[in-house]
This record gives structure tokens, sequence and C-alpha cells, in this order.
């Protein structure tokens, strides 16, 4: 009797999901003090009493007290069912995949500082070759390459009013240390890097930085300057954990890609003693940061270790740019002056502040994704591709009242591999963005 029992306890339901469902309406109802909850607990006895697995909730009328609609109810609740095991095949797919890219490309960028730091600038092709820089007369070579339909694209054109030229062996790169209150260096370190970076010979200058840590810019004797493509943005342990939970971390993100230097740097210092989110945590943040936002990450062990790798990096950039010809107005210049090949069209200082400025003056288009962003797990691509089809909020508003749909966004597809906004996303847009008689 007592292994009868047993086996009874133990017997697998043919229809684990339906029975599951059903329950949950009739508590439901129940709860609700509705009638329709009878119905519900007769269907249930009588789903549990036949021995027959069903595919569909239409295969189900063949029970007593299945209708047509539930029926039709159980069929649109697998048909979400499925929809979210995709996605979440497809997510799992996509960070093992990620996982696999980083660990291929984590030991090549650690040369950077394992033979870059101390080596002559002759023996270092190989960092210059990662970080070569993107210009009007070549493609961007990047550690890992996107193509410009995986990329966000800039709201804005940049059309520099002033005709700036700077010739070959006629200007000095300087480095370009934030003063900011965001930047991440802080009173008590400000002395320390500067002592540092002047030990190791590095020209640089203090000066108020719209985004990101540090940049470079080129100034002939004139005092005309222009910006190389190059920026950085440092974090130790502690402040990237701290921006991942205040959202300060994808905002930093999207305004890095609007500024309009094509190489973003990401610079990691490993801390110690540390205390805030787990390490998975930040190192899948990285991952993503790398893989799909096209920056490069760089890890370092301490302070020091980090001045090296600016100092080394602005020696580099001195000898990868000393011998072009630099210009906001890259068709006016005199043919006659060089090789067009040597001619790198930059953007001036004024024009990099104005394109990465906070404050500055925004479109619907770039509302509606900083909205988008403040989404618990609504990434930057996410929400680009969101935009490109709904560009502004009245849009979005308007697609979801007139659907009724809360997976309307679940499909849109982004990036390479080809991933898709997910039902979690879409469910909770439509909550927010939907009238309140259409909240799910």
């Amino acid at each position: 009797m007592s292994q009868r029992a047993a086996k009874s306890k133990t017997r697998k339901t043919p229809n684990p999901l339906f029975e599951k469902w059903i329950s949950e309406w009739l508590k439901e109802a129940t709860e609700k003090g509705l009638e329709v909850r009878h119905g519900y607990q007769r269907a249930l006895t009588s789903l549990r009493k036949c021995p027959l697995p069903f595919k569909s909730g239409k295969e189900c009328l063949i029970l007593k007290f299945f209708g047509p609609k539930l029926c039709a109810k159980l069929d649109k609740q697998l048909e979400q069912h499925n929809q979210l095991e995709q996605h979440n095949k497809i997510e799992k797919h996509n960070q093992l995949e990620q996982h696999n890219q980083i660990e291929k490309h984590n030991q090549h960028i650690s040369t950077i500082l394992d033979e870059g730091i101390t080596a002559d600038i002759s023996k270092n092709t190989q960092i210059v070759n990662v970080l070569q820089p993107s210009t009007s007369n070549q493609n961007q070579n990047s550690i890992i390459s996107l193509t410009s339909n995986d990329y966000p694209k800039n709201n804005h054109t940049v059309v520099e009013k002033e005709k700036i030229v700077l010739w070959p062996n006629e200007f000095t790169v300087i480095l370009l240390i934030d003063t900011g209150e965001s930047s991440s260096l802080r009173k008590t370190n400000v002395d320390k890097v500067i002592s540092e970076l002047s030990t190791l010979n590095v020209t640089f200058e203090m000066r108020r930085l719209s985004v990101g840590d540090f940049a470079w810019i080129c100034r002939d004797r004139s005092g005309r300057e222009l910006m190389l493509p190059y920026i950085l943005e440092r974090k130790r342990l502690d402040d990237l954990s701290g921006s991942i939970q205040d959202g300060r971390f994808h905002e930093q993100k999207f305004r890095l890609k609007q500024c309009g230097l094509e190489n973003k740097i990401y610079l990691v210092e490993n801390e110690k003693k540390y205390h805030g989110l787990p390490i998975s945590h930040l190192q899948q943040a990285l991952a993503n940061t790398e893989v799909i936002d096209g920056f490069t990450i760089v890890r370092t062990d301490n302070n020091l270790e980090s001045m090296k790798y600016i100092a080394n990096f602005s020696n580099i950039l001195t000898n990868m740019f000393k011998d072009k010809t630099l210009t906001t107005h890259i068709d006016e210049v005199d043919s006659g002056y060089g090789n067009s090949s040597n001619i790198v069209k930059l953007i001036s200082f004024k024009t990099f502040s104005s394109g990465s400025a906070k404050n500055k003056n925004m479109t619907v288009r770039d509302m509606l994704i900083r909205q988008l962003l403040q989404i618990r797990g609504l990434s930057v691509h996410k929400a680009f591709a969101i935009v490109e089809q709904y560009p502004s909020p009245k849009l979005l508003i308007n697609a979801f009242r007139k659907s009724g749909n809360p997976l309307l966004l679940s499909n849109i597809s982004y990036g390479i591999p080809i991933k898709t906004v997910g039902p979690a996303i879409s469910k909770t847009l439509f909550q927010i963005y939907s009238a309140n008689d259409n909240r799910v």
C-alpha cells in the first residue's frame, strides 16, 4: 500500500505545463470569487485523469469540460512560453559565444602591458595594429570587427565650421587628463598621477573633458588643436561596480559612442581589497563592452601600471601621427603637400565637447534612447534597435495601444550574431508605454 502511494506521488504528469497554468488560473479565480473557478476545477480534474500528452490546447477539446475559450487560452500561454524558451536559448548561446571570443582575445590584449610598457616603439607594431585609428581613408580595425549595421548610428553629422590644418612634424601630441567631478581621478589620486606621468616624461595638461578620463590632442605653435581619434575611460573595480549599480555605466558608454572619437579604450584597474558586485558580473559587463560595443578592454594591476600603459600609448600615438597631415576638411587640403594616404581627418576639441556633453541639445530620439537605458536589462543595442522602428515615445505608445500585444517588440532583432529584444523587455515596455487599461 505504501509502495503504491509512493508511486502515486512520484508519477509524472503527461501535461505539466497545462496543469500548472490551469492551477494558477483556478487560484486567481478563487481569490477573486469568480464563477469561472468551477469550470477550471472540473477541467483540471479531467486533465489529470487523462494519460495522453497534448501538444496544443486545441487537442484538449477531446476532454470533458474543455471548451474553445479555455483551449485558446492554453494555446496563447503556450506560444508565449515557447517564445521565452527560444529567447533563453539564444541568450545562453550568445553568452557562451561571447565568453569564447573574450578568452581568445584576452591574451592578445595583455601584450600591451606585458611587452609594450618597457619595449622600444619600434617593437610595438603589434599594439599599433590592434589600435589602428579610424579615418576617412581606412576602415576601423579594432579587436572585434563589427559592421556599420552592428554599431548604433550617431545622431549627428560632424561638420566643422573652422578649417584647421596641422602639417607633419609641426605639432605636439598632448595627453589630456580630465579634471571634472565625474572623473575617476579623485583629489587624493591626482597628485600621484601627475607625479608618475612626469617621471615617465609624458607631455600632458589638465582639462575638463565632457566624457572620458584621458584623451589626446595635437597642437601646433600657433595654438590650433585637433583631437586624435582615441579616448580612454579609466575605472577601478569599485568604480565599475558602482557605475553598473547606479546606471552610469550604460549612460557613459552611450556618450562615449556619441563623442566623435572612433576608438574607445576601457582601462580597468584590479584591486586587492574589493567590495561590490560579484567579479563574475563585472567580467560579463566588460565582455559585453568589448564584444558587443566594440571597445578595447585593458586590464592593469594598479595605478602605476595604468600610468605606464598610458605613457607608452602616448609615445605610440606620437610616432603614429607625427608624419601625417591632420585636418578638419580633408577635401580642401592642397594635394601638393604630400600623399593623400598620409592625410587624416580629425575633429576639434570644441566639436568633441559639444558632441558628448550631458546637457547638449537632444532630439526626441535621443531622449527616448536615454529613457530606455534606465530600464534594467535593456542594453544600448536593444535601445537603438527599438528606436530604429519607433523613433519617438508617441509612435511607441500608439503601436502598443493599436496592437494590445505585450510581445510587440520581442522579435525586434539586432547585432551579429542576431539577437532579439525578447519578451521580458517587451512586456516591461508595454506596461510603461501603454494605457492603464492595457497593462498586463
